[in-house]
């Protein structure tokens, strides 16, 4: 049984490489007959596997859609080129995908070698376009719903985070660009949602709880508000480079790419102009608005009031 397994993951691994195989190269690749290459396709195929197999000097056998997904082998690049994709795609979550992000980012990053993940680290570290809050926040939360524990957390205030929350978490859910957690708080005694980038600390208890009582996808999706403001994205360059201008913002803020003549372009999200205002004006260096009016007239709103000083 062991021999067939291992062969029929040679199998698979063959077939995902190149577009098409031949029988007679399948069989010379794995050491076997013609006709046990064709006992394996079957037997795939049994699993819900799409392969296609067509006859002719140009034919052979290759992958097709099937029932299911066939596992996917993916060696370093591809690895960390998928890492970087669903991490970056935390920026910008979309209610079609959020759940599915959430899932395939974890079940990546628990398998990453660890030459991997210092790749895909380093390549962040370069050119930040999530902060690391939020992706760590969110990979918290995921543990707590795959595991069904409670979640322990603050939210944070000012001055000071707030109290600590014990939440049985629900879902997670995207709405206008930003994420939020639907879960029931065992001190309120009531189902509450909280902005993600506003959870302090979350950590994974070892309470468990019985989420099936939780299973209201509707109820959960309806608790977030339909009345959010859409986020403001601003488009600033800077007279400076990427380093320089990375050190000068908070961990995580900004996508910051390079310019030509050794300036930066950076783009900042955020829930209104006047906090990303604030956010600019901790760079180091003389930096000229693109987008959005709005930005340049809260700028100089600010200037003036400055300017009395």
């Amino acid at each position: 049984m062991g021999d067939l397994t291992d062969n029929l993951t040679t199998l698979l691994r063959l077939l995902e490489s190149r577009t098409r195989w031949s029988s007679t190269d399948l069989a010379a690749a794995l050491g076997v007959t013609a006709p046990t290459i064709r006992r394996y396709v079957a037997r795939l195929r049994d699993l819900g596997l799409g392969i296609a197999h067509e006859t002719g000097p140009n034919g052979g056998y290759r992958l097709a859609a099937g029932r299911v997904m066939p596992p996917l082998f993916l060696d370093d690049e591809e690895a960390a080129a998928t890492a970087l994709a669903l991490r970056r795609s935390l920026l910008a979550p979309t209610p079609l995908t959020e759940d599915g992000t959430l899932r395939a980012l974890a079940t990546v990053e628990q398998v990453l070698p660890a030459r991997v993940r210092a790749a895909v680290d380093a390549h962040e570290t370069e050119q930040t376009v999530l902060g690391e809050q939020l992706t760590g926040t969110l990979a918290v939360i995921t543990a707590a719903l795959r595991d069904s524990h409670l979640l322990r957390f603050a939210v944070s205030t000012d001055p000071a985070p707030g109290p600590v929350h014990r939440v049985e978490p629900m879902v997670v859910r995207a709405r206008m660009g930003q994420w939020f957690l639907i879960g029931h708080d065992r001190q309120l005694r009531r189902i509450a949602t909280w902005p993600v980038e506003k959870i302090v600390d979350p950590q994974v208890t070892d309470v468990p709880f019985d989420a099936e009582r939780h299973r209201r996808p509707r109820r959960a999706r309806e608790m977030v508000p339909d009345d959010l403001p859409a986020p403001v994205v601003a488009v600033v360059e800077v007279q400076a480079s990427p380093a320089r201008v990375r050190a000068g913002l908070p961990d995580g803020v900004g996508f910051i790419e390079p310019l030509d003549d050794g300036r930066s372009r950076v783009v900042i999200s955020g829930t209104s102009t006047t906090r990303i205002a604030r956010q600019l004006l901790l760079l180091p260096e003389v930096f000229t608005v693109v987008e959005p009016e709005e930005l340049r007239v809260e700028l100089r709103a600010i200037a003036e009031v400055l300017a009395g000083v």
